[in-house]
């Protein structure tokens, strides 16, 4: 947390500024399969010909980042955050964002921890890519949506 002020609205609200900084580690795996099936009919003689092609693979990475989030607390128990970060630097993947906006709501406190239960939007992009030729693998997306969660915070 790198600065926190009071709100002049509603009793308990207030703002904060977190940065932070980690890693994000991605695995991806893919299987692919053709099932071909032919018959060949020469005059009296039939040839049923069965085959299956598979190929499969898996790859991983790990991106540091540095991030920012924005926290708002409307009043006890609700919260509004926005938080977004950037990576790989070239270290896993070339580059990588993502950010997310969501609305948090505490449910229970129990020795100590908080559970909230939060709702939100979050998109995230990654470019990344290695090999070359017919071993080459790319990934580059932006994938993004609604994002439903528990969080525990002590």
């Amino acid at each position: 947390e790198v600065a926190r002020w009071g709100s002049t609205g509603a009793p308990g609200s207030g703002t904060a500024i977190d940065v932070f900084g980690g890693v994000r580690g991605w695995w991806q795996k893919a299987d692919a399969s053709l099932a071909l099936a032919g018959t060949v009919n020469i005059g009296d003689l039939t040839r049923n010909v069965d085959g299956t092609v598979t190929a499969s693979g898996s790859v991983s990475w790990i991106d540091p980042l540095v991030g920012v989030r924005l926290r708002h607390q409307f009043a006890p128990g609700w919260n509004f955050v926005a938080s977004g970060d950037v990576g790989g630097f070239g270290a896993g993947s070339k580059f990588s964002w993502q950010a997310l906006a969501a609305l948090n709501y505490d449910l229970y406190v129990h020795n100590g921890i908080t559970w909230s239960g939060m709702a939100g939007y979050r998109a995230l992009y990654v470019d990344y890519s290695q090999g070359s030729g017919v071993s080459q693998y790319e990934y580059k997306m932006t994938i993004h949506g609604p994002v439903l969660g528990i969080t525990a915070r002590f």
